[in-house]
């Protein structure tokens, strides 16, 4: 079992320590959180892929190149994703354990990130323009690219019209037409207020000296900060259509997707959420699941068929892929396994399965370095001090009763069809 252990640095500044020697690397991970707010997303994405061009001290991708060389070999990365309705700015960096060299390069390492995250490239008030400009291109392809993978467009569009008029509707990479109106120097003054109002989270894990590592954390990483750091709020859980929209949208395309979000309206707070993981993974966590059993198999209706749980948002979503003429009988089929879980036709081997399955998922988290921190990271975000093993030890003890009783808490609100 791995040792964690949480400190908070003050400024709104905390530090996950996470000791394991299980791997011959060690990783440090700086996570940046704002809320998802459509004035703001757009540059937010941008920020990481800017930074990681170049700083004052490395100023081009070739000196960087050769400074993670002179690291044995070190990584480092920058992303944006988001957590509910949570935008997370992240920068890694995964270095080799200095019991494994002649040096002690993890010091020097946490120098190199924080020049990386807290000494940009600036000229004259503003970012690099070269690099802006090469991003703000890359950041727009990627954003165009969504349309390329139908199955998870299909997602993400049925995400759009369920939660129109909430934040959990804006996607993480931002919007194209935002792109004109950024330049060097409102990113520059941008980036700059985010570094000293958001929470900030480092997680260092590896087979490290704790206390060292503290000390090289506060030495090393100075970060400009307000004594006002923001607050970024709970995302409404509650949530009882009255009604079930249906969107239909068309494209070229060969093959229909169908996907259905449902309101479950638990908290992942609550003992309830670990039931309705158990009966997510029945319906539709894979080939165990009444889904592809029923609907793929036996039916052949369809060519995958999965359901998955948003934990923050507390929403559930069917997806399928389709023939375009097999639509209503694909629905009506999906529906009537819903139905089955509400009505408990359930077998305690597939309760079985599942509970495995999930553990085996859950199991792997530790055989990652960069799981791991992802996970123990959105443990703080969320306020649990939940580990790998107590979460696992939950999941063994739901019960029949337990899964269907979360059935009755889950309403359809969203039918959305992607179809030529």
């Amino acid at each position: 079992m791995d040792n964690v252990e949480r400190i908070n640095l003050g400024n709104g500044i905390n530090l996950t320590f996470i000791d394991t020697n299980k791997f011959k690397t060690n990783l440090v991970s700086v996570y940046i959180q704002r809320p998802l707010d459509k004035k703001e997303v757009t540059k937010n994405a941008l920020i990481p892929i800017v930074l990681k061009n170049g700083s004052q001290n490395y100023k081009s991708q070739r000196e960087i190149s050769r400074k993670l060389d002179n690291l044995y070999g070190s990584s480092i990365f920058a992303d944006v994703t988001k957590k509910g309705e949570r935008q997370i700015l992240s920068f890694k960096l995964l270095v080799t354990n200095d019991s494994y060299l002649d040096e002690d390069i993890f010091e020097e390492g946490l120098k190199f990130l924080n020049d990386i995250i807290n000494n940009p490239l600036v000229e004259e008030d503003g970012f690099n323009k070269e690099y802006v400009e090469i991003e703000k291109n890359n950041l727009k392809d990627r954003i165009r690219s969504r349309i390329n993978d139908k199955s998870k467009y299909a997602l993400e569009r049925c995400i759009e019209e369920m939660c129109k008029n909430e934040k959990f509707s804006i996607n993480e990479n931002g919007y194209e037409e935002d792109l004109n109106s950024i330049d060097k120097k409102n990113l520059y003054q941008h980036y700059k207020n985010i570094m000293k109002t958001s929470p900030i989270d480092i997680v260092v894990a590896g087979n490290l000296d704790k206390e060292k590592v503290i000390k090289n954390i506060k030495n090393i990483f100075k970060f400009e900060r307000q004594k006002n750091i923001i607050t970024i709020p709970r995302e409404e859980i509650y949530n009882n259509p009255n009604t079930v929209k249906n969107i239909l949208d068309k494209m070229d395309v060969t093959q229909g997707k169908i996907v259905l979000g449902f309101r479950t309206n638990i908290d992942f707070k609550e003992e309830k959420y670990y039931s309705l993981m158990v009966y997510s993974n029945i319906l539709g966590g894979g080939p165990h699941s009444k889904l592809f059993m029923n609907v793929r198999e036996k039916a052949s209706l369809c060519y995958y068929v999965y359901s998955m749980v948003e934990k923050y948002k507390s929403i559930m979503f069917i997806s399928s892929g389709i023939e375009i003429q097999n639509y209503y009988k694909a629905l009506d089929l999906i529906k009537n396994e819903v139905s089955k879980m509400e009505k408990g036709e359930i077998s305690q081997e597939e309760i079985e399965n599942s509970k495995n399955s999930i553990i085996n998922s859950i199991r792997s988290v530790s055989d990652s370095l960069n799981s791991l921190s992802d996970f123990y990271y959105s443990q703080g975000v969320s306020g649990s001090n939940e580990t790998l093993d107590s979460i696992m030890k939950k999941i063994r003890k739901v019960t029949m009763d337990e899964i269907v009783d979360v059935s009755k808490s889950i309403k359809l609100d969203t039918i959305y069809f992607l179809r030529n």
